[in-house]
This record gives C-alpha cells, structure tokens and sequence, in this order.
C-alpha cells in the first residue's frame, strides 16, 4: 500500500513538473518576441526571467525523477536531497537575472537611452503571463503540499514571485501606452517612459528576495537544520508515553518528503526486553503522529524515574537543554531549602527574530520549572558564538597583565593566611571584558565561611587597585596541597 502511494505520488510529482516546464517554455518565447519588438527592458528582463524558469523547471522535472528512486546501498536515506540542489541551484540562475536586469536599468536611468516602443502587445503578454502563472502556482503548491516536495515547493515560491513582477511591468508598460497615447506634454512624457526600467528594477529586487529566501531554506535542509518546532511537538508526544521516563536525546533531517526521526528514551531498568521494545514501538508510534511518513528509530537506555528526580541539577539543565536542541552556559543554581534558582545563558542563531527564539526557550523553560516544582528560571539569550569568543593571554595587554600580578601579590601579602599566589592567568570574555584567575595556598583548618571572606577582601582590593578587572576567580589550596603543586 505504502509502495502503491509513493509511486502514485512520484507520477502525480512528475506531471505537474512537466506542466511547469511547457508553461515555462511557452512564457520564454511569447515574452522575447514582444520585448524585443517593444524594446522593454521590463518584458525582457521578463522574458530572461522566464528563460531561467524554463531551466529551473527543466532541472526541477529531472530532481523529481531522481528524488522518485527508492533507496541504496550507496544512499540509505534515499535521493531526496537532490530536490533541495535542484532548489539551491534555481537561486543562483535568479540572482544572476538580478544582476543583469540592474547593471541594465542603471545605465538607461542614467543615460536615458533605448526608449521603448508604445503597444498594447506589451500589456497583453503581460497579462497573458500573470494568468499561466496564477494557474501554475496553485497546481504545484497542491502537490508540492500533498507529497512534501521542496522541489515543486521550491517552484511555486518562484512562480508566485513570478506574479508579483509581472503586475509591476505590466503597470510600467501601460504607463508608456499612456503616456504616448495622451500626448502628454515632453517632461511628463520622459518621466512616465522610465516608469518601464523603474519596473525592471522593482522586479529584479522581488526576484532577489525570493532567492535569498529559498537559498536559506535550501541550505538549511541540506545542512540537516532539523524544525525546533517539529523536534519540541516529538518530545512532547513522546514523554507522555506511560512508562518512558525521559527523552534523552532527539535528531531530525529531512531527505525530500521523508524525515528521518533518532529517538533516544529512558525506560525503568528491571523491565523485559519485550516491554521495552513495546515501549520503542510506542515511541515511534507517537513520533509518527507529529510527523507522518517519518522514519523513526529508537534507542532505549535504562534510566529510573526515581534517579531522575534525583539527578543533579546542572546535569539536569544541560541533558534538557540538549533535548529541546539548545546550548546553554553559564549556569548558576541556588538553591534555598527545596527551591532552586536557576540562572542562565542561552545560545541561539544571532539573525532569528527574538519573537522566535523567545517561543523557542520556553518550552526548555517550563521542562525545567516541571522537573524542578517551584524552580525560578531566568535565561538570557544571546548570539551563537558569543560564548567561545575567547581571547586568552595576547587579548589582554602585557603591561596591564603585569600590573594585575603585581596587585595580587601586595594584596596576598597583607592576608597573613593566604601565601604562596600561582597560576595567574589573564583572559577576555566579550560580556565581562579583562578577566583575571590565580591560585593561592591558604590554612586548611579554617572554614569554608573564613576562607570566602578573605576571598571576598582579596576581589575587593584587587578592584581598588585595577578598575578595569571584570572577572575574578580565585581558587584557595590548603597549604600542603599548595606545596606540592609548587614544587611539581
């Protein structure tokens, strides 16, 4: 059955790329001859516009064929990827169409050259052109839609672009009409007959936009950028599996219309295997109904609900970070009685709108608030990247390196307790600017409470004396631990 509508699919796939090619071609030809006829910049930056339509519809029917073949030896997760090239390789054929229909209009808006010749011819094919394209589109965007193809997607994108640029010369040319046919006076006249490279230059700017579009989505399916939408959506099914006691671990890519789901999930480990292959069966069950048609494959590790509750609260933060597919640093726990609080930085893509990443956090969030009951969370979000920008030692200048070593010396000297300052290093980090670290030895028989406050008046002192320091960390060696280290 399964086979019957794959194959159903990839003649129905087949067909409407076909039509795309015929509707391409026939565009290409109308629109040449009526712009070279007119001299419009307008209808030939069209009819070049329809020229790399006819080859992207040309490779997009050859995409199709090939993504229709089933999978190999050599390619496990099928040819569907050869639908997101074809997508890619589209864009690059419209950004040079951009470039041309610019360098053009800029020379005729500057030197006022080849005037176009008035015709109604020019309005009709026009108009002609945004009808076949209404019609293409609507075609492909329902099959594209029905059998998941980013091919035919790919091409209705185009295409409705497509629409868009051809009302914009269509209202240039009939300003050209216009003008010739009311007999406006010359100035007027020379203005209205520009109104076709103005219309050039508008369509070449939707055009790029487009392709910037559709070459970003196309990198990203190709560089496996999974939908956090979709991952969250599969973790929530999962979880509410009864018996599953964690979802560790979720990975998503897509290969044409397939998506390829790794699950790894937490079951009770005194259970029989056959409950457990139950329970991975469940989960995949689960994952399928997010995403239908989806290959799922499930690891089981065993992990205890009760541990789980247990489990360490930074190890906690972490392994559901990584589940929701975040990176996070800098995370901060205080912990008051039985309530914690918890502090920290979230990684994500410096261009995504805020709005999004917001929406993106807070699934992460509330996982936390409901594996910690009453924990208060409070995250920052910042660019990717932000965090590993690291320059150690060359970053921060030699005179004020020496200067901070020499400080932390004059203040380990008045703390008759502390000796013996080492391993002094100095760093940058983006958000705290001049950071600075150094061991010292200190009396062991002291407590926990003596050793911070003369921390505390050490980071103080050193702050007097360099305004510019940000981070300070200081790590307190009982004295024989700090004669060792000295001595090795």
């Amino acid at each position: 059955m399964e086979s019957l509508r794959h194959e159903d699919g990839a003649a129905e796939k087949h067909r409407a790329a076909l039509a795309s090619l015929f509707a391409a071609f026939a565009l290409t030809g109308l629109k040449l001859a009526v712009g070279l006829y007119t001299n419009s910049l307008g209808i030939l930056s069209e009819a070049l516009h329809s020229g790399l339509d006819l080859l992207a519809a040309a490779m997009t029917l050859a995409a199709v064929r090939i993504s229709a073949r089933p999978a190999d030896s050599r390619h496990p997760y099928g040819h569907g990827k050869v639908e997101n090239l074809s997508a890619l390789a589209e864009t690059l054929l419209l950004f040079l169409t951009c470039f041309w229909v610019v360098y053009e209009g800029v020379q005729r808006l500057l030197g006022g050259v080849s005037p176009i010749t008035p015709s109604l011819w020019g309005v009709a094919v026009m108009a002609v052109s945004m009808g076949i394209d209404i019609n293409r589109v609507r075609v492909l965007r329902k099959v594209a839609r029905q059998y998941r193809s980013q091919a035919l997607e790919a091409d209705a994108l185009h295409f409705s672009t497509d629409i868009l640029s051809s009302a914009v010369v269509l209202v240039g040319v009939l300003a050209v009409w216009l003008a010739a046919a009311l007999n406006l006076p010359e100035p007027l006249y020379q203005v209205l007959a520009q109104a076709d490279t103005v219309a050039a230059l508008v369509v070449a700017l939707l055009i790029f936009r487009a392709s910037l579009r559709m070459a970003v989505e196309s990198i990203n399916t190709l560089m496996d950028s999974g939908s956090t939408k979709e991952q969250g959506a599969v973790v929530k099914a999962v979880r509410q599996v009864p018996g599953i006691t964690a979802v560790r671990r979720i990975r998503l890519r897509n290969s044409g219309p397939q998506t390829f789901v790794d699950l790894t999930i937490g079951v009770e480990p005194g259970i029989r295997v056959r409950d457990g292959h139950k329970l991975a069966h469940d989960a995949e069950q689960a994952a399928a109904a997010i995403l239908p048609g989806s290959d799922v494959t499930v690891h089981v590790e065993p992990l205890s609900s009760r541990s789980r509750k247990d489990e360490n609260p930074f190890s906690l933060v972490q392994r559901t970070a990584s589940e929701h597919g975040l990176a996070v640093h800098n995370v901060h726990v205080l912990r008051t009685g039985a309530l914690f609080h918890i502090e920290l930085h979230v990684e994500l893509p410096g261009t995504q709108p805020f709005a999004e990443a917001y929406a993106r956090v807070r699934p992460f969030e509330e996982d936390l608030r409901q594996a910690l009951p009453g924990a208060e969370v409070v995250s920052h979000l910042e660019p990717e990247g932000a965090a590993s920008a690291l320059h150690a030692g060359a970053a921060v200048s030699v005179p004020l390196s020496e200067l901070a070593w020499r400080e932390v010396h004059a203040a380990v000297e008045k703390e008759p307790l502390v000796c013996d300052p080492h391993k002094f290093s100095t760093y940058e980090l983006p958000e705290q600017g001049i950071c600075i670290s150094f061991h010292c030895g200190i009396n062991g028989e002291l407590s926990v409470v003596e050793v911070h406050n003369i921390c505390v008046r050490l980071e103080k002192q050193l702050r007097v004396a360099v305004p510019l320091l940000g981070r300070i960390i200081i790590h307190m060696e009982p004295d024989a631990v700090s004669a060792e280290q000295q001595a090795d």
